[in-house]
């Protein structure tokens, strides 16, 4: 099973998809550092964003994506 690629929603968020494929896992957004970088939060998914945890950030999307855990299938 490969990982799913990030769904970019807009210019600086990507829906982080992995086991449901309707329900994102996480959420990654894109926000500048005080010496004007790029860094990505991760955080994970709620359609209340009020309820979503912060649980990482990262120096790149791909760092960022890499964090988010996929259940692996029992074979």
């Amino acid at each position: 099973m490969t990982r799913p690629r990030p769904i970019r929603y807009d210019v600086d968020t990507w829906f982080v998809m992995r086991n449901d494929p309707e329900i994102p896992k996480a959420i990654i957004e894109r926000r500048r550092d005080a010496a004007g970088g790029d860094v990505f939060l991760v955080s994970r998914w709620s359609l209340d964003a009020a309820e979503r945890v912060l649980m990482s950030v990262q120096p790149s999307l791909e760092k960022a994506d890499l964090l988010v855990r996929c259940v692996l299938p029992l074979v």
